[in-house]
């Protein structure tokens, strides 16, 4: 009969533990941005099971500038993977994100907004990258993602 106390005790402990997010949004939604088409490169193993690309948008602005906005989803949730997460040290997710400039030919445009911007990702959780195009000459862009390694230590 205690075994049965003390497995029910742990169960409650660990299920209990698990820190995810809910999210609720408008429905219907009002703004008009253009889908942008994606490929995607995934060279960190670490990044790739973690992270899911959801979608990007872009919207061109007065002035010919573009914002850009890329939905991501944290997907590491449930009990073994938040367990594995917690015993790793990596639960809540620390990455840092840059956006580089492109000219119509595809050429990098040096910009000194191209700097590596952290943030946390709670499991579960949806975030948006944004960036605005620092001069109308950029008219695409890359984004690269990496885990923050300086919020780890």
């Amino acid at each position: 009969m205690i075994k049965i106390y003390i497995i029910t005790l742990s169960c409650l402990l660990l299920f209990g533990c698990q820190a995810t997010v809910n999210t609720v949004e408008n429905e219907q939604k009002s703004m008009q941005v253009e889908a942008v088409d994606t490929t995607k490169v995934s060279t960190d193993t670490f990044l790739k099971n973690r992270l899911e690309i959801v979608g990007v948008d872009k919207r061109e602005l007065d002035g010919g500038l573009f914002k850009v906005q890329v939905t991501a989803r944290n997907v590491r949730t449930g009990f073994w993977a938040q367990l594995v997460s917690w015993f790793m040290g990596d639960s809540p997710y620390q990455i840092a994100y840059r956006f580089t400039w492109l000219d119509i030919n595809g050429m990098q445009v040096d910009t000194a907004t191209s700097t590596w911007i952290p943030i946390m990702v709670i499991p579960g959780d949806t975030v948006r990258l944004n960036a605005v195009s620092p001069n109308p000459r950029c008219r695409d862009f890359t984004l690269s993602i990496r885990e923050n390694e300086a919020a780890r230590s």
